[in-house]
């Protein structure tokens, strides 16, 4: 065959391409370097990771499955901040955000955060320069329905002056329009939902009116509106009431801590035994 030999060069130029390792990705932060060195493809045991560097001195590491970095302002002055995050891999789960500031005078750990199975997105929710953090929080996920149906509800983080902190109550209208659109899903869906996937809209509805500080608002709405034309859903509603409220304000704060280490992610408290 007269074109073998351009065929056979072919192949080995895409065998060679498939095979080739990801190239590591550099990010400038001030002064220091960061390389992200991603997963070889082909080998799921392996660990992406990103070094941070001063010269030939690391300042910090980070490994997992995934490992991405971004510049993100999310405190007045200075630099932005750098964001390291991580996937878990596998299904419904998990990713976690390390947020580093130079501010200090050294890098220092200002948040780790369990984005869960959502993530978070940056957003400048109040024009001032600096990003908050928005959560679809899972606190919700299988409470009384399948994830596949489960509600989200809707928090900020942002800075407070000392650490990012749950500012959820200062930007109430991300929480109210999630619930808007969970009882437009539930008052449209009422004669052709099913059971389980009412019970989620209205659980999704009336947590995330809790934390747009509208709990009382929200009972007065579901009486007048849902009830009158569902007891089964007024009578789940009064079992699982108690249940909601309590599973609505395991809230952000508790997903994020602020660590200084040389490594990430921490050890576990039985490595560490």
């Amino acid at each position: 065959m007269k074109n073998a030999p351009v065929l056979l060069a072919a192949l080995l130029s895409l065998f060679s391409a498939a095979s080739a390792e990801p190239a590591p990705q550099v990010l400038k932060w001030g002064n220091l370097t960061v390389t992200v060195t991603p997963r070889p493809a082909e080998n799921f045991e392996a660990e992406a990771r990103a070094v941070v560097k001063n010269g030939t001195r690391t300042v910090l590491t980070v490994k997992g499955w995934n490992v991405a970095a971004e510049l993100q302002p999310l405190r007045p002055g200075g630099l932005p901040e750098l964001v390291l995050s991580t996937y878990s891999g596998g299904a419904h789960c998990c990713v976690t955000y390390y947020a580093f500031t130079q501010d200090t005078g050294s890098v220092d750990n200002l948040a780790i955060i369990e984005g869960g199975n959502y993530g978070v997105r940056f957003m400048d929710l109040n024009g001032d320069g600096t990003k908050e953090l928005l959560f679809a929080s899972d606190t919700l996920a299988y409470y009384d329905w399948s994830f596949a149906t489960s509600p989200a509800l809707l928090t900020v983080l942002g800075w407070d002056g000392v650490r990012l902190a749950d500012r959820t109550r200062a930007y109430a209208y991300v929480p109210a329009q999630e619930a808007a659109r969970n009882l437009r899903d539930l008052l449209n869906g009422l004669g052709s939902l099913s059971a389980e996937e009412l019970r989620a809209r209205l659980g999704g509805y009336y947590a995330n009116m809790i934390l747009a500080g509208q709990g009382t608002q929200a009972e007065q709405v579901l009486r007048a509106q849902v009830f009158t034309k569902s007891a089964p859903l007024r009578d789940w509603f009064r079992q699982h009431r108690t249940g909601l409220i309590n599973a609505t304000y395991a809230q952000p704060e508790g997903r994020v801590q602020a660590v200084n280490s040389p490594t990430y992610p921490l050890p576990s408290p039985q490595e560490g035994q």
